[in-house]
């Protein structure tokens, strides 16, 4: 097993095409297929089917590719690390972001560090927020910005931000004008975040303190489909200001302040046991950076630096 298989394997799993990943990877397909035979052969265990729908990894090949990912990207870090002597900084940063979180920063986020780190390869990897941390541990992402997150062993965590919630509705809802309690929108249909989900678990709460019954409508694990479903006046949910951002601005979609206690913390998680690239410590100067940027432009509304 050499790093030049796993490359190849992890290609051919996420394009779960033999054809397509051979173009990708720029070699021809009879020797991504004889390099895909020569690893199956060194670990003794079928990696890959094929079928119909194309490659298919086995279990065996799903639980070599999780492993291959966090391989490939700590060679690739220490590349970065011996870097450091020539004073470049090169490489690829992932970043786990909770959804709302992505809608807002992603974009100048990216804009920035393609700017400032032209040799940097900036990996957005958008994510149900219970998933975010897993993923450090893992050394799949760099690090993330983890919502409510719980001190972890094995995470070096850092608060960023305190995050009011919204209740988001169609533009055309009327409701008072003023911090909503739970009693002002118990009889709206809502769409909900899917559990596991500590944002989804506070909502749960407040209705339970309020003894009132949530009427939900829907369950979704991201803000691709939660915004929509708003947007369309299907449903109301309740997110960050970060989520619907843009909506809001068109008047597409309307934000009430909500009386619902504590506002949700954001924070940079990363790993205690890999040391950071001078790639990833250069891109967590720019995310604090253009995150207050963000918020004192009045982009990033209802929420507070906490550094």
């Amino acid at each position: 097993m050499n790093l030049r298989q796993l490359k190849y394997f992890v290609r051919v799993v996420e394009m779960r095409n033999m054809t397509r990943a051979a173009e990708s990877l720029h070699v021809a397909q009879p020797a991504l297929s004889q390099q895909m035979a020569l690893l199956e052969e060194a670990v003794g265990v079928a990696l890959l089917t094929r079928g119909v729908r194309g490659v298919q990894p086995t279990a065996e090949g799903l639980l070599l590719y999780r492993h291959a990912q966090t391989i490939l990207r700590q060679v690739d870090a220490t590349r970065s690390l011996l870097a450091r002597a020539a004073d470049q900084i090169t490489g690829t940063v992932s970043i786990g972001l909770a959804s709302s979180t992505a809608r807002m920063l992603s974009l100048p986020l990216m804009q920035r560090v393609k700017a400032e780190l032209p040799s940097v390869v900036l990996e957005i990897v958008d994510l149900p927020s219970a998933d975010l941390t897993k993923l450090v541990l893992q050394g799949r992402v760099d690090f993330s910005l983890s919502p409510d997150q719980q001190p972890m062993q094995g995470l070096q965590q850092t608060p960023l931000l305190l995050e009011d919630l919204f209740l988001l509705t169609h533009a055309a809802q009327k409701l008072p004008r003023r911090r909503l309690a739970i009693a002002d929108f118990h009889h709206m249909p809502l769409i909900l975040p899917s559990l596991p989900n500590t944002l989804r678990a506070r909502v749960d709460h407040a209705f339970l303190t309020a003894r009132l019954t949530c009427n939900l409508f829907a369950e979704a694990s991201t803000s691709a489909i939660l915004i929509p479903a708003v947007r369309e006046g299907i449903a109301a949910t309740i997110l960050p200001y970060s989520a619907a951002h843009s909506d809001i601005a068109l008047g597409i979609i309307s934000a009430h302040a909500l009386d619902m206690g504590h506002p949700r913390e954001l924070v940079l998680c990363a790993s205690d046991s890999m040391p950071a690239t001078p790639a990833v410590e250069r891109v967590i100067e720019l995310c604090k950076d253009e995150i207050k940027r963000l918020i004192s432009a009045r982009v990033w509304r209802g929420c507070e630096a906490l550094y």
